[in-house]
C-alpha cells in the first residue's frame, strides 16, 4: 500500500520548526537550511512545501493568526461576554519566561510588517479582528462598543510591558480585569454613558486567565519542535 502522506501536518511541523528559529535567531536568521534543521527534515522538503524564504515566512505570520482564532473559540466556547472579553486581552500576556519566547515571535513580525506589505496586511487585518471581537462582546454584554480600541490598546502596551520586564503577569492582568469589572458594573447599573475613568479601582484577583495558552503554546510551553527519530537529520 502507498504511504498516506498528511501534507496539512508536514507544513505545520515546518511552520513551528520556523518559529523555533525565529525565537532564537529572529527573522533575519531564517533561511532554509536553519528551518530544515529546527524542523528535522530534508532542505528540499522545506523547498517543496514553501518555494520561496518569503513565502514560507508569510505562511508562519499567518499560522499564528490562524491557531489563534482557533484556539480562542476554543477556549470562551460556553462562557459568558464578560468572561469571553477577559480571556481576549488577557491571552496575549507572557506569563513564564517560555511565553515570553513565543511572544518574542510575534513581535518580530510586528517589526517586520513595518517593512514587508504582506506581513502587515496580516497583523492589520489580526488586529482589526481583535477589535471587532472585542466591540461584538461588549454590545452583547449591554456595554459600549466603542471601549473596545481602549480596552485592546490598554492589552497591547501592557503585553509589551510584561515582555521587556517592565511589569509582571501578575500585576497587568488585574489592570485589566479591573477595567472589564468596572464596565461590567456600569452596564449593570443601566449607566453605559459614564466615562470609565470614573470607576472605582478595585481590588485584584487571582490572574485566572493567565494559564489559558494562545497561540505561542507550541513554542512557549517548553514544547519545541521535535522531529521524529526517523526524520532527524544525521
Amino acid at each position: 500500500m502507498p504511504k498516506i502522506v498528511d501534507h496539512e501536518q508536514r507544513r505545520t511541523e515546518i511552520t513551528r520548526g520556523l518559529w523555533d528559529v525565529i525565537s532564537d535567531r529572529g527573522i533575519e536568521g531564517v533561511t532554509y537550511g536553519a528551518v530544515a534543521q529546527a524542523t528535522g527534515v530534508s532542505v528540499g522538503r522545506v523547498q517543496h512545501y514553501f518555494t520561496s524564504k518569503e513565502n514560507l515566512i508569510h505562511a508562519g505570520c499567518q499560522a499564528i493568526v490562524d491557531r489563534a482564532s482557533r484556539l480562542y473559540t476554543e477556549r470562551v466556547r460556553g462562557l459568558n461576554p464578560w468572561q469571553a472579553l477577559l480571556d481576549l486581552l488577557t491571552e496575549p500576556i507572557p506569563h513564564t519566561e517560555s511565553f515570553k519566547r513565543g511572544s518574542a515571535v510575534w513581535y518580530a513580525y510586528l517589526a517586520r510588517g513595518v517593512v514587508d506589505p504582506a506581513i502587515g496586511a496580516i497583523i492589520v487585518e489580526a488586529s482589526r479582528g481583535t477589535v471587532d471581537e472585542a466591540a461584538s462582546l461588549l454590545r452583547t454584554a449591554g456595554a459600549p462598543p466603542a471601549e473596545a480600541v481602549r480596552l485592546v490598546s490598554l492589552s497591547n502596551g501592557l503585553t509589551q510591558r510584561v515582555l521587556v520586564g517592565a511589569m509582571t503577569a501578575d500585576e497587568a492582568i488585574p489592570v485589566l480585569r479591573n477595567e472589564i469589572t468596572c464596565l461590567q458594573r456600569i452596564s449593570d447599573g443601566g449607566a453605559s454613558q459614564t466615562p470609565v475613568a470614573h470607576c472605582p479601582k478595585l481590588p485584584p484577583g487571582p490572574p485566572e486567565s493567565a494559564s489559558a495558552p494562545g497561540w505561542t503554546s507550541d513554542i512557549v510551553a517548553g514544547q519545541r519542535h521535535q522531529p521524529p527519530p526517523a526524520e532527524r537529520p544525521r
